[in-house]
């Protein structure tokens, strides 16, 4: 019998009270923002500028379309949040939960993710190319046509994940579980699937994947 593995992925330690930021003013914070809560606004990245956010909220923020490259959230919790076609490229991630937002075309290549969920999701065309990703849960999000390629997975768990047209390329799948998620078709490396669990119908997949002809009955 397998042994399941336990879910050691860490939530995000918060304080019992926040002050109020607006989220125009967090350029006034000279780049370090700490035990804040935003509610509402535009969050605007700027090119060439870095930010680190510690134990913060963020409640129906947008960052839509912002360049926050190498940004750093630690101990933070998104919620109904807009994240469509940010630049978080070389972004850290630690301790983070984001609920019930929007990161259609977010641009995660060559960040570090940990102890991080993303649950109730849109997050088709994501890109976390080249992503370091440790204890990542990812749970009733839609990833179509995402792009994983070359990712360093640890511990990644994805559940009830609607997952058509991604791209798991040359990202090493073993003990990664696909079993209740479901997809029509997905880009992977044969030679990174030994490992993955999968369905009785998505085997079917993976064998036709392989090359072999799978007989209907």
């Amino acid at each position: 019998m397998t042994k399941k593995k336990t879910d050691k992925r860490q939530k995000p330690k918060l304080s019992a009270e926040h002050g109020l930021m607006q989220t125009a003013d967090v350029w006034k914070s000279e780049g370090y923002v700490q035990k804040m809560r935003f509610e509402g606004g535009v969050m605007a990245g700027t090119e060439g500028e870095r930010l680190s956010f510690d134990d913060c909220l963020f409640k129906d923020v947008s960052f839509v379309a912002s360049d926050f490259t190498a940004v750093e959230f630690v101990d933070a919790v998104f919620d109904t949040c807009d994240f469509s076609n940010v630049n978080f490229q070389n972004a850290t991630f630690h301790r983070c939960e984001i609920v019930n937002s929007k990161l259609t075309g977010a641009d995660f290549a060559n960040a570090n993710v940990a102890h991080t969920l993303f649950k109730d999701n849109d997050c088709r065309y994501i890109n976390f190319n080249f992503s370091e990703m440790k204890e990542v849960e990812f749970t009733d999000c839609n990833l179509g046509d995402g792009e994983l390629y070359e990712c360093n997975f640890k511990q990644v768990r994805f559940k009830t994940c609607k997952m058509d047209n991604i791209n798991f390329t040359e990202t090493d799948l073993v003990g990664v579980d696909l079993s209740d998620s479901t997809y029509e078709r997905i880009e992977v490396t044969l030679s990174k699937i030994a490992g993955c669990i999968v369905s009785k119908d998505q085997a079917i997949s993976f064998a036709r994947v392989l090359g072999l002809s799978v007989k209907e009955e």
